[in-house]
């Protein structure tokens, strides 16, 4: 199954990957308002920094004038049962505009981490004190500073997603899946998910254990590629609202109002995904131009 992941992604899709992708996440999901506001968030705190291209650049590489780029962000992207009784998904992006990559961790709800006050499951965590205990733990347990995060709940990710549109994947044969309160089926070939199936999808994948969770990533990096491009910047204030209004998140209007520069960057550089078990812990740090 791991390996089939692996191909998922299409001759298409790897073709619009060339003209921009991207966070991120996830989130999972919801990436055009990630990419938007964690690049503000890394502009303004010296994350990130801005250089012109260079005079050398040839007038056809020059057409579309993309402002250069640099840092490492983390955000924190989560979809858990309207109860609270089970986490769907949990995962950190790792932004990383030196490498024009990012990097994308999820976690098992039921691993364990120790926050000095206490120590609990991540779903634990999280029905103690929300998002932001959970966050506490997802920091104690990887090591790295989440900067941001984005949350959403069953109905609140359908929602998102169904605004965005569909995401397209191309699945190597037919997954079929009966869980204790959802099932799945998927036919071979190329298929646009809305909201209920990909979130029906992502459970399916956290079931798998370790191999799912690398599935998880993965989908979660399909979404940013699919979801930065010409036609959502266009109408990118109308989603913002639409997002805005679905997620909870400690990013603020603001965050996208001023971002417009970044978004440029993500949509016309090549990002590559990168799923990975741990993160990776790369010091925040000033660029000068």
């Amino acid at each position: 199954m791991h390996r089939h992941m692996q191909t998922m992604r299409t001759a298409r899709q790897r073709e619009r990957r060339r003209l921009g992708r991207f966070f991120g996440a996830v989130a999972v999901f919801l990436v055009l308002f990630l990419a938007v506001s964690a690049v503000y968030i890394g502009l303004h705190s010296g994350g990130f920094s801005l250089r012109p291209e260079p005079e050398s650049v040839s007038e056809s590489e020059s057409a579309v004038p993309v402002p250069d780029v640099s840092g490492v962000k983390n955000l924190l992207l989560l979809c858990a049962s309207p109860d609270k009784t089970d986490i769907r998904f949990l995962s950190v992006i790792q932004i990383n505009f030196d490498e024009n990559a990012y990097a994308i961790t999820s976690f098992s709800p039921r691993e364990g981490a120790n926050t000095g006050d206490r120590f609990g499951s991540l779903l634990e965590h999280y029905q103690a004190g929300g998002v932001k205990q959970l966050t506490r733990a997802v920091e104690a347990l990887s090591g790295v500073h989440i900067d941001r995060y984005i949350a959403s709940d069953d109905n609140t990710f359908k929602r998102a997603i169904n605004g965005m549109g569909p995401v397209v994947f191309t699945f190597p044969e037919q997954i079929s899946y009966r869980g204790a309160d959802f099932a799945i089926v998927l036919i071979e070939g190329e298929q646009k998910m809305r909201g209920d199936d990909l979130l029906k999808y992502m459970r399916y994948c956290g079931a798998l254990g370790d191999e799912g969770l690398d599935m998880q990533s993965r989908a979660i990096g399909e979404m940013f590629s699919q979801y930065i491009n010409e036609k959502n910047m266009n109408k990118r204030d109308n989603l913002y609202s639409m997002l805005i209004g679905a997620l909870t998140s400690d990013i603020s209007v603001m965050d996208f109002k001023k971002s417009k520069d970044m978004l440029e960057y993500m949509l016309y550089t090549p990002f590559e995904i990168q799923p990975i078990q741990y993160m990776r812990i790369i010091p925040d740090k000033e660029v000068q131009p």
